[in-house]
């Protein structure tokens, strides 16, 4: 197994993940096609942690949303088709650029998650759900992530959303998951074309950055169970 730290700032968030091909036997480390391609990383995130204060306060002082913009403001296939060049902006700056994603981005920056992101020459996939996929969740739970105290839980659910390494659409299949460090797996599904992460389907796909690529999703990504350390 290859690994990769980065050493905490702060308070560390850890995630760890594993992409599994069931079609192949062999090893291999990289942006190779992940149909006959099993990779391992493991990264150790930095989370800089806010102003002390700031997210109580943020959280008193805003809705039962926190403020969020929890509608989609352009469609899905229009997102990011007026920056010339996407590969000039880092992810998160990219994400920035659409309206549809500040939900996300806030989140990340709220959580301490984005300094993380924007260090060093690293690359990432993010699998970034719409303001609307937040909006859907299940009556009081993002106004419940939101609260100070269960910050860990947002930071959670934030690490479900991140690959440490560049994947495009095309390295994804069904005959793969992805294996979170809790052993929760995030199931892939891939059919005519149609790629689903999680129970989130990609809705625009290979938005490329600088530091890697966002895949736009319309649902939260949620892990489907748990499984033994010896059972990856």
């Amino acid at each position: 197994m290859k690994k990769r730290i980065i050493n905490p700032i702060a308070a560390a968030a850890v995630f760890s993940v594993t992409l599994f091909s069931c079609a192949s036997s062999d090893n291999q480390t990289g942006t190779t096609a992940m149909d006959t391609t099993t990779m391992t990383e493991t990264e150790s995130v930095a989370v800089t942690e806010p102003m002390e204060g700031d997210f109580q306060v943020q959280y008193e002082a805003e809705t039962r949303s926190g403020g969020l913009v929890l509608t989609d403001e352009i469609p899905y296939h229009d997102m990011f088709e007026e920056i010339e060049n996407t590969e000039s902006y880092n992810l998160l700056a990219l994400a920035g650029t659409s309206s549809n994603l500040s939900t996300f981005v806030e989140l990340l920056r709220t959580t301490g998650m984005m300094a993380a992101l924007e260090a060093g020459d690293r690359s990432f996939t993010l699998f970034a759900p719409t303001n609307e996929a937040f909006a859907a969740l299940p009556a009081g739970k993002l106004e419940y992530l939101l609260k100070p105290e269960n910050r860990v839980e947002l930071i959670d659910l934030l690490n479900a959303h991140i690959l440490p390494s560049e994947v495009s659409s095309a390295q994804f299949n069904s005959s793969q998951r992805i294996t979170l460090e809790d052993g929760r797996i995030v199931p892939i599904t891939v059919n005519n074309q149609t790629i689903t992460i999680g129970g989130a389907t990609v809705v625009k796909d290979n938005i490329e950055a600088s530091n890697g690529v966002i895949h736009v999703v319309d649902a939260i990504v949620t892990p489907t169970e748990v499984i033994g350390p010896y059972n990856k």
